[in-house]
Parts: structure tokens; C-alpha cells; sequence
């Protein structure tokens, strides 16, 4: 019974840090869809050259934290 318990308590802890995880990677993904669509929009070459440079860094981030949590696609 107490292993039981200790795998039901396992198991609600590590689908409790999925649901961090999966909102941490939310963040970026929603910020480089923005840079994505100010860069469709923008006209100026600065602006675009910013846009691209920040939906990169996003991209790099999200893979990593998918490297790091096993959950790459």
C-alpha cells in the first residue's frame, strides 16, 4: 500500500512539473509568434532585422528548454 502511495505521489509531482513546463514554453512560443507577425507587418529594414533577430533567440530558448526537459519533438 505505501508503494502504492508513493507512486500515485510520483506520479501527481512529475504531471505537476510537466504543466511548469509546458507553461514556461508557452511564454516564448506566444512572443515568437508576435515577432513573427511585427515582422510580416513592419516596413522598415531595422524593424525587420530586430523582429528576426528576436523570433531567433525565442526559437533558441524553446529548443534548449526542450533539450532540456527530454521533450523534443
Amino acid at each position: 500500500m505505501e508503494n502504492y502511495k508513493a507512486n500515485m505521489e510520483n506520479t501527481q509531482q512529475k504531471n505537476e512539473q510537466e504543466v511548469i513546463i509546458d507553461n514556461i514554453m508557452e511564454k516564448p512560443d506566444k512572443k515568437r509568434d508576435i515577432a513573427r507577425n511585427k515582422m510580416k507587418k513592419a516596413m522598415l529594414k531595422d524593424e525587420v532585422s530586430i523582429y528576426r533577430l528576436e523570433e531567433t533567440t525565442l526559437e533558441y530558448v524553446i529548443f534548449i528548454i526542450r533539450e532540456l526537459t527530454d521533450r523534443l519533438i
